[in-house]
C-alpha cells in the first residue's frame, strides 16, 4: 500500500473517532491509545538500560500520524505505525527533541520503538511551535508505581465538543514535579479560543491523580511556566 493511500486511511479514521467527552476522545485523557502504548515501549527499553533514566516525552496531536497497515518485521506482524516527535529531558534541564517511528501488533501492542535525534546544527529542526511549559505535583507522600505516565492535554472548550489543541505523554524516572512541554503550531491563531489544560497521572489504565479543575490558560501562560497539582482519584467503583 503507498504511503499516499496510508496517510487518506489515517485521516479517515481519525474522521470516524467518536466525539470526545471535555477531558479527550478516551476516557484516560489522550486521543488515542496508541501514543500510550508507545510511551510504554521506550519507558521500559529505556528504563532497562538506565534504571535512573530521566524523562521522556512523546507528542500526541496534532505532532502524530497513526497509519494502518499490513506487513511484517521477521516473524512479527505491523498492524499500525506510528510516527510524531518527542524529547528526552535531561536531569539539567536541557530537552534533546527526536523524531520516532512506533510499530504496534494486531493487538495494538507496541513490538517496536525507534528514535532519531534532531540536529539543528545539521540544518534539521521541529516545526516551529508556541510552547505551553509547565510541570505536575501531587501533595501524597508516595512514589508512582513503575509504568506511570502523565497524560497532559490543552484543549480548546470553546467548541462542543471540545478541541486537542496539542497533547502529550510523559514517562519520567525521577520524583514529581514531572515537567511537560506542549507544543502548539506556530501558526495556529489562538484569537477566541477558551483554552485549558487538563493533566492526569495514569498507570495501566487507572487513573491515581488528576487536575481536578482544567486550568485556564491565557497569553501570558506562554512565557511562564504552567504550574499544577494533581488530587487522588476516587477510587474505582468494585
Amino acid at each position: 500500500m503507498s504511503r499516499p493511500v496510508l496517510a487518506l486511511t489515517s485521516m479517515l479514521l481519525v474522521l470516524a473517532l467518536p466525539a470526545m467527552p471535555a477531558s479527550g476522545r478516551e476516557p484516560g485523557g489522550i486521543s488515542s491509545t496508541a501514543i500510550s502504548r508507545c510511551a510504554g515501549k521506550i519507558g521500559s527499553d529505556t528504563r532497562r538500560a538506565d534504571p535512573a533514566f530521566g524523562v521522556i516525552m512523546l507528542d500526541g496531536m496534532p505532532w502524530m500520524t497513526i497509519e494502518r497497515t499490513e506487513e511484517r518485521v521477521g516473524a512479527q506482524r505491523i498492524a499500525t505505525t506510528v510516527t510524531g516527535t518527542g524529547a528526552r529531558r535531561r536531569s539539567d534541564g536541557t530537552s534533546v527533541p527526536f523524531r520516532f517511528t512506533c510499530l504496534l501488533d494486531q493487538h495494538g501492542q507496541a513490538v517496536m520503538f525507534h528514535a532519531n535525534q534532531i540536529s539543528p546544527t545539521l540544518g534539521d529542526a521541529l516545526p516551529p511551535a508556541t510552547v505551553v511549559e509547565g510541570s505536575v505535583t501531587y501533595m501524597q507522600r508516595m512514589a508512582l508505581p513503575q509504568g506511570a505516565e502523565l497524560r497532559v492535554q490543552l484543549l480548546d472548550t470553546g467548541k462542543t465538543p471540545a478541541d486537542i489543541v496539542a497533547e502529550q505523554v510523559v514517562r519520567s524516572g525521577w520524583q514529581v514535579p514531572i515537567p511537560f512541554a506542549l507544543r502548539l503550531p506556530k501558526d495556529m491563531s489562538l484569537d477566541g479560543r477558551k483554552l485549558v489544560v487538563t493533566a492526569r497521572l495514569v498507570v495501566r489504565q487507572q487513573t491515581l491523580f488528576e487536575l481536578k479543575t482544567p486550568r485556564g490558560v491565557s497569553a501570558a501562560d506562554l512565557a511562564k511556566p504552567v504550574e499544577l497539582t494533581l488530587e487522588q482519584s476516587a477510587a474505582p467503583a468494585r
